[in-house]
């Protein structure tokens, strides 16, 4: 790859990891700003609902960013990020479905980067405890995999995650995940068979409606 095209792969990932951050900001300001709107609201949902704040058909929007960590390169991938966007709907009081869309990186000790875009199906299972969400959630989809001038498509992406979130009001929640990807590479050559494990922690806002 030239020094031009690698250029051009670290400003695309920069650009779409500043956009990722650039959502989560315009969330934290509109929860700023309906902060003073909001009055014991936490009372009305114990009133309606004591033992859990969410209702069959309540959905939510999910906007994240996080630190991962390739699991099985000996070194050769370093610690990278990204950012996450996803949709869900409850199908019961604790149970969950939901869509994830995911860009991330991680450079190389060769200054190169390597990038994913994993699209998951996921299904959740989320007790509450007071005004704590605890997901667990465990999703399967497809990804995109590109390094130097290689993409890898359509691969699979599965992942499980587990997190803690704290509602803050009736339609803001702020949490963290720790998440573990797994990506794998097959060919009709098994020999050039790989794949790809990634740690992930990952702090997000949640917006129920």
């Amino acid at each position: 790859m030239s020094n031009h095209e690698k250029m051009n792969t670290k400003s695309i990932a920069k650009k779409m990891f500043c956009l990722f951050f650039a959502a989560f900001l315009s969330c934290s300001v509109a929860f700023a700003e309906t902060g003073d709107d909001y009055d014991d609201g936490s009372e009305d949902i114990k009133k309606t609902n004591p033992n859990n704040m969410n209702e069959v058909g309540d959905q939510f929007i999910k906007i994240g960013l996080m630190v991962t960590k390739p699991l099985n390169f000996d070194g050769t991938l370093l610690i990278g990020g990204a950012g996450e966007l996803g949709y869900h709907r409850f199908l019961t009081q604790n149970f969950l479905w939901g869509i994830d869309i995911a860009f991330g990186y991680d450079p190389t000790i060769g200054s190169n980067i390597f990038t994913y875009v994993p699209l998951v199906f996921s299904l959740t299972y989320q007790p509450t405890i007071k005004r704590f969400e605890i997901p667990i959630t465990a999703g399967i989809g497809l990804a995109m995999e590109n390094y130097l001038n290689k993409t890898y498509f359509p691969g699979l992406a599965a992942k499980g995650d587990i997190g803690v979130y704290f509602r803050a009001t009736p339609s803001w929640s702020f949490g963290i995940d720790g998440q573990f990807m797994y990506l794998p590479e097959w060919y009709s050559d098994s020999s050039k068979n790989d794949y790809g494990l990634f740690a992930s922690v990952e702090l997000a806002a949640r917006y129920h409606f």
